[in-house]
């Protein structure tokens, strides 16, 4: 997968390199990836956080806080954007395993999601 788009996406939310997250996200995306292609689902512990933290020497815990602070910040930092990559209209901040699969989704196809508020629209034309 291309880092340079999950970079220009993550800096659309002004998070940078300040942030030890922003690793651990980027690493993240390229694991859920693989599992994209194969068409398996995905463990967040076992299959992302442990296999990060060993990468970057810290604990399991200390990389989903990490995430959970990035996702948080983008959450904050720009609700229309998050709720175009998840593709529906959130009323409060996703899960690390929700962003971390439509973040991966959105910069790997560079689709994005249809509010279900449009759905509606189209469906009563």
């Amino acid at each position: 997968m291309n880092r340079n788009i999950m970079i220009q996406t993550l800096r659309r939310f002004k998070v940078t390199s300040g942030y030890k997250g922003y690793y651990y996200l980027l690493d993240a995306a390229d694991i859920i990836s693989g599992f994209h292609t194969k068409e398996k689902p995905f463990a967040t512990q076992n299959d992302i956080y442990i296999p990060i933290g060993e990468k970057h020497e810290t604990s399991f815990y200390n990389v989903e806080r990490g995430i959970r602070v990035v996702v948080d910040k983008c959450w904050k930092e720009d609700k229309e954007l998050m709720m175009e990559i998840l593709g529906y209209h959130a009323i409060k901040c996703p899960s690390n395993s929700e962003f971390l699969d439509a973040f991966t989704f959105f910069c790997k196809t560079g689709k994005r999601g249809i509010f279900p508020c449009f759905i509606i629209f189209f469906m009563i034309r």
